[in-house]
């Protein structure tokens, strides 16, 4: 995916000012910055949630912010995670994963069945497929949630600071499964306070303020030693010691 020279406004406010983002298949890039700098905004433009104001986004050669695309198409393409869960309170945690298969992308229910409780294993969810959402910890479900964007095999995984949420003490279990996807290959962009994992997971680093990417590389270039006066701020805010 390749964003080219992104703006977005809300009203008055520049929300992203010529932004320009190229993620390649594999590719783990991790978007920090403090919270109303553009990460969020970002990844719903990418996702086609927002439309943008001017720029173009191109997927695998297409131009998918052409007005005659349907968003619905690009996004049997491309997962998102959002740090509220969004999972539907009525459904159990098996029928929140196959609705997409099965509604979106034509699986069978036996399919999406299969696919969904392998990864529900896979992810420590195995006990729990058929309670529902406000029986789990807030861990679990973001867990769900990670299983339920995986379900439709993406291209691209879009996480939005998908640890903002949770207790200090159920993060570690999530990013623990964003780890083991980063090592599968996983193609993810990933909004983020978490600057530990950013570097350990991440083969792109952009720091965002004021709706600009101002640095952009690998995590030990842009967290270690930033070239960047206002990179340099940021992290000394953010990082102990």
């Amino acid at each position: 995916m390749e964003g080219r020279g992104l703006r977005k406004t809300y009203g008055d406010r520049v929300v992203l000012d010529d932004v320009s983002l190229t993620v390649h298949a594999g590719d783990v890039v991790c978007l920090i910055g403090s919270s109303g700098s553009g990460k969020s905004t970002l990844l719903r433009c990418l996702d086609l949630l927002e439309d943008v104001d001017d720029g173009v986004i191109e997927m695998e050669g297409r131009e998918i912010t052409d007005p005659r695309v349907d968003p619905r198409d690009v996004r049997r393409d491309i997962g998102m995670v959002f740090q509220a869960y969004n999972l539907f309170p009525h459904l159990s945690v098996l029928a929140n994963c196959t609705l997409a298969p099965r509604k979106v992308h034509g699986m069978s229910a036996r399919d999406a069945e299969r696919r969904a409780t392998d990864l529900l294993h896979r992810f420590g969810l195995g006990d729990h497929v058929h309670k529902h959402p406000d029986r789990l910890s807030g861990g679990q479900q973001q867990r769900v949630a990670l299983v339920r964007a995986l379900c439709t095999e993406p291209k691209l995984l879009l996480l939005d600071e998908i640890t903002a949420a949770l207790d200090p003490e159920l993060v570690g279990e999530v990013l623990d499964i964003v780890r083991g996807l980063a090592g599968t290959g996983t193609t993810m962009v990933i909004a983020t306070h978490e600057m530990g994992f950013a570097r350990e997971v991440a083969s792109r680093v952009c720091f965002l303020d004021g709706g600009r990417i101002v640095e952009h590389g690998p995590p030990a270039q842009v967290l270690v030693e930033p070239r960047e006066e206002r990179t340099r701020e940021f992290l000394r805010r953010v990082l102990p010691g």
